[in-house]
């Protein structure tokens, strides 16, 4: 048990050895969560205006994803301040969710939005999400050829297009930052574990030595 202790107590010094490059992943740290609050206002904003015009989007999925980056921050801020390896590690863990998951969603969803904006789309379904026949269908009319009468019976697809704008620029700001935090945080694993590596092998040299010299007293 005290052996696991001065281990885990080693490695808080070894990310603390790099107080440079440890103060540079509190700043992306900050900086998630600054875009991730920034981008969940501007997430509640469009479902509002939606809501407002009588829209559709993707409610919902904007915001989880703001979250998520928000969470992001606040993990790695977590991992610098108390110096814990996994939280870190759980820092770039996140970041590459970031990457490959969150900023594409928030990138396609708000694409969609502007284009059905821009297009004008209307759209209807014949059936109810928690029952839906064999027999049902879906539609999506776009452009000025649609009468009034048609309009009455769908639905406004998209919703202002200058937040969504706003936010896909976010969403690259926080790609671009999530992907300088994969590169900071794993240089500064490495070089905690190498750090941490040649202390517990200087350390262990004495002993070796010591062992070495008692079996040559044994001969």
């Amino acid at each position: 048990m005290t052996a696991d202790m001065d281990i885990v107590s080693e490695m808080r010094k070894s990310l603390n050895s790099a107080p440079r490059m440890v103060n540079h992943v509190k700043r992306l740290a900050e900086g998630h969560c600054l875009l991730g609050i920034i981008m969940l206002f501007l997430a509640a904003t469009a479902d509002y205006l939606s809501s407002r015009n009588k829209t559709i989007r993707l409610s919902g999925l904007e915001e989880c994803c703001s979250f998520y980056f928000l969470l992001t921050g606040l993990i790695g801020l977590a991992g610098c301040t108390t110096s814990r390896r996994s939280l870190v590690a759980a820092f770039l863990l996140m970041c590459l969710h970031s990457i490959f998951i969150f900023v594409p969603g928030i990138i396609i969803s708000s694409s969609f939005d502007i284009h059905f904006y821009q297009h004008e789309c209307w759209g209807e379904c014949d059936w109810h999400l928690l029952n839906i026949p064999n027999s049902s269908r879906c539609q999506i009319l776009c452009g000025e050829g649609l009468n009034d009468n048609q309009k009455s019976q769908m639905t406004r697809l998209g919703t202002d297009m200058r937040v969504d704008a706003v936010m896909i620029s976010l969403a690259i700001l926080e790609l671009l930052f999530s992907i300088l935090t994969v590169c900071v945080t794993a240089r500064l694993m490495i070089l905690s574990d190498n750090r941490l590596r040649d202390k517990v092998r200087s350390e262990m040299q004495p002993l070796n030595e010591v062992e070495r010299e008692k079996r040559e007293d044994s001969r």
